[in-house]
């Protein structure tokens, strides 16, 4: 396998294809040092058999930082820290990188108590926290270039084996670079050669102060897909001279930070970015670096073997398992956690001003205290529900050595996971749903479908602890006419159960009419979305509502918002809009309300907690409907403490 053959990169040599490309993490203490918990979290990687780790984006000097949490190297006093960083990582046989960044006009007053700079004074990119940035002069330039060649020296003795250059992502290098942020005229403006020439006195810098065999990585956008952005024909210009300042490798990434695509959703193709890469590579002779929804392995491989590009980077991949690379190695592919590109657990949080975490994996960034570990008493674990939260504590719980039987009152195992898949644009939560089916199979859990837990079966297991995952019910609104045969649940029709012709009317205003309405929408109906509130999908992650709001736009889906359902009939709904009444005809009406806890079994099961002495917990959405993140974290938690 390709992606398993080592290749070099300048002075060193990777022992294989897969790279972990740096991600913003707020790790880092507030003042920029490396914490035990980083340390922790990239040695998790390193042990799962990675061949280049890419620490995350650190900041060059104070005016540059663009987190309250972000790694500091303009001081001599972070090298003691950033060793014991690079030291965790090398120590596993990985090489340890780092990326160098500085925020230039995308920094903020009040993380750095300074007025943002940059290679242009933009009054129409004004700063919400601060003052608009100004202009760098010409000696602040060469000082910036300066800097950057002291953390490089910095980062050499903290024992990394490489530095990478952020040039992308609109922070300061990429704003020189690309003519929607630079509107100098100077040397350091106007033509390509001109905008590309900071980053080339840069690379110049670091071999002089860092030592000229001290390998460069260049992060480098290959298109912004903006109005007077960089294009993948100036990506190509860029490479030439980057490549002849000395860089060694080119990382290709894509997109400035304001239009959402740097971090692609699942609503991307895979690899959406990779003809980027392939554009680079056939312009230079130094190893390329692709980006972009690369999150199979299988998929990886024909990157590779099709010349598209040198190395595979594998950010998100890495958060949902960190061991994917021995994984391939030992042909364990189907034991993968999959990263879905759901972006809840990774960017969103970090974009929110919180922690990296990951919907798949909930040991991220708890790696010392989330370890498995084997039960020195076994128990016998009843879990009522085959939902996310259930799953997830069997897994761990059987990893543990606990005896764990599971029931479930449907057909199939999955809960909301099994609808999560089905429209458009969602396929890839299926491989959620079969890495859990796989691991179960694997641990020999004892399933039990089509079987609904009463009392009486509670007392005729006699488990000691039981975990309710038995989830959530569709809410049915008190709207006359609900019960007529032309109403159906959002559920329904994504199960299969509802059939649905003609035209329809989804009423709800949430992610789970946005996606019905989709639904629908592909399978021939005339879609109307009917919402109580003023604003749609107001529960969807910013990136998933920008991307899912045009799609509806580009369908042509009708939207009628601030509307109250007065009345149901066979022939349509009767609807109140800013206090007028007005009739619609429509074939079909879909409810997509929300859910409520489905807490059927708790009364009964408080009378057995003291009778029997049995632990109970609950998991998921049978405590509030919420996503799968929270269902999954809360049942490996509790798998860990029984």
């Amino acid at each position: 396998m390709k992606l398993l053959t080592p290749i070099k990169l300048g002075t060193l040599e990777l022992k294989n294809r897969i790279v972990m490309p740096p991600m913003a993490t707020r790790f880092a203490s507030s003042d920029g040092h490396v914490t035990n918990r980083m340390i922790h979290y990239y040695e998790e990687r390193a042990k799962g058999g990675v061949a280049l780790i890419i620490v995350e984006f650190t900041a060059i000097e104070r005016r540059g930082k663009t987190s309250p949490f972000q790694l500091m190297i303009d001081d001599d006093k972070f090298i003691p820290g950033l060793k014991r960083l690079s030291n965790s990582i090398k120590k596993h046989g990985a090489v340890a990188a780092i990326q160098l960044q500085h925020g230039g006009v995308k920094t903020s007053v009040k993380v750095t108590q300074m007025q943002p700079v940059g290679p242009s004074a933009l009054t129409d990119f004004p700063d919400e926290m601060g003052p608009a940035p100004r202009s760098l002069m010409i000696r602040e330039i060469h000082d910036l270039a300066l800097a950057f060649s002291k953390a490089a020296r910095r980062a050499r003795e903290a024992g990394f084996d490489a530095i990478e250059l952020h040039g992308t992502h609109s922070y300061l290098i990429d704003q020189f670079i690309s003519p929607r942020f630079n509107r100098r005229t100077d040397i350091y403006g106007g033509n390509r050669e001109n905008r590309i020439r900071f980053a080339c006195e840069i690379i110049q810098c670091i071999k002089k102060k860092a030592g000229f065999d001290y390998p460069i990585i260049f992060r480098m956008t290959g298109d912004d897909y903006v109005e007077r952005g960089i294009t993948l024909e100036d990506a190509k210009f860029n490479a030439k001279f980057l490549e002849k300042s000395g860089v060694d490798c080119l990382h290709v990434s894509v997109g400035i930070s304001d239009n959402m695509v740097s971090t692609p959703p699942m609503s991307f193709q895979r690899g959406c970015f990779v003809h980027l890469a392939y554009g680079v590579k056939n312009t230079v002779n130094i190893p390329v670096i692709a980006v972009g929804r690369i999150n199979d392995p299988i998929f990886a491989e024909q990157v590779l073997k099709e010349k598209k590009a040198d190395l595979i980077a594998m950010g998100r991949s890495l958060l949902a398992d960190p061991y994917l690379p021995s994984k391939v190695k030992k042909g364990e592919i189907r034991d993968i956690v999959p990263c879905i590109a759901c972006n809840r657990g990774c960017i969103s949080r970090v974009k929110s001003g919180l922690t990296v975490s990951c919907l798949a994996n909930p040991a991220v960034g708890k790696e010392a205290e989330f370890k498995i570990k084997i039960t020195d008493k076994t128990k016998k674990l009843l879990i009522v529900g085959a939902g996310p939260a259930g799953m997830e504590a069997a897994r761990v719980a059987a990893l543990r050595g606990h005896k764990v039987i599971m029931h479930e009152k449907l057909d199939w195992v999955g809960g909301q996971l099994n609808l999560a898949w089905v429209p458009p644009y969602k396929g890839e939560v299926k491989m959620l749903l079969d890495y859990y089916q796989e691991q179960m199979k694997k641990l020999k859990i004892e399933l039990h479908l089509r079987s609904e837990v009463t009392s009486d079966l509670i007392k005729k297991l006699k488990p000691d602890v039981l975990l309710l995952s038995t989830g959530a019910i569709p809410i049915l609104p008190k709207i006359p006419g609900i019960h007529l045969g032309n109403v159906a649940v959002a559920h329904d029709v994504l199960a299969g159960k509802a059939k649905v012709m003609g035209s329809v009317f989804v009423l709800g205003s949430r992610r789970v009419a946005l996606e019905t309405a989709e639904y629908l929408f592909e399978n021939g109906n005339d879609v109307t979305i009917v919402a109580r509130a003023r604003d749609i999908g107001l529960d969807l992650l910013p990136r998933e509502h920008m991307f899912s709001i045009k799609r509806l736009k580009e369908k042509n889906i009708k939207i009628i918002t601030n509307a109250l359902v007065k009345e149901i009939q066979w022939q349509g709904l009767l609807i109140e809009i800013n206090g007028r009444e007005k009739f619609f005809n429509t074939d079909n009406i879909i409810i997509a309300w929300g859910l409520i806890p489905n807490q059927t079994l708790i009364k009964e099961i408080d009378k057995l907690r003291h009778e029997f002495k049995i632990d109970v917990y609950m998991a998921g959405d049978c405590i509030a409907p919420r996503n799968a993140l929270e269902a999954i974290h809360e049942g490996a938690w509790i798998a860990r403490e029984i």
